[in-house]
């Protein structure tokens, strides 16, 4: 069970909380709440979402590409922060493999809609209208972020706002690139 106390600690956008009968351990969430990816040990949730489109998409489309998994919501600051720059990340990167894919949790497509007009993703975006994909990946608040290996496993986490323009967290994504 999850300390309300460390994710109230910890910055993070609670927007959506009743997330917690399958939430992380206070250790897991200590590491990955820190200022850079923590190491992802459990197996790799899966992943089945409609596009703004309606049409499902699986992680497993993205397979031979390393991908940002992004859970975000409308009235997340530091998401409205983080996409921009993820967005920027995933263009330069693109050639090399880099996806993103950002995972809406609970908005209507009429915000989506309006967020994107505002601050437009260079990815996919997806929507977890019920919160059922943000539970199985342990999304107990926004923004989650999580790095997916070419192989499709989920290899390093993140629970708040990443600096995206500082070496360690981008230097674990070109790292993944590379290897």
């Amino acid at each position: 069970m999850i300390s309300r106390r460390l994710l109230l600690q910890s910055g993070l956008s609670l927007a959506a909380l009743p997330w917690y009968a399958r939430a992380a351990s206070d250790d897991a969430l200590k590491k990955a709440t820190g200022p850079d990816w923590a190491p992802w040990t459990a197996p790799t949730p899966s992943l089945a979402l409609p596009d703004l489109s309606g049409r499902e998409k699986k992680l497993s489309a993205w397979r031979g590409n390393v991908v940002i998994v992004s859970f975000w919501a409308t009235s997340c600051e530091p998401c409205r922060d983080e996409i921009p720059i993820m967005s920027a990340m995933a263009k330069r990167h693109r050639e090399e493999g880099l996806r993103l894919v950002a995972v809406n949790v609970g908005d209507s497509p009429a915000k989506i809609s309006t967020f994107l007009a505002k601050w437009p993703v260079a990815g996919t975006v997806l929507h977890d209208r019920n919160s059922t994909a943000s539970k199985q990946w342990d999304a107990v608040g926004l923004p989650a972020n999580y790095l997916v290996d070419r192989g499709g496993s989920v290899r390093y986490w993140h629970l708040g706002q990443l600096d995206w323009k500082s070496d360690r967290v981008g230097g674990v994504v070109t790292a993944m690139l590379r290897a």
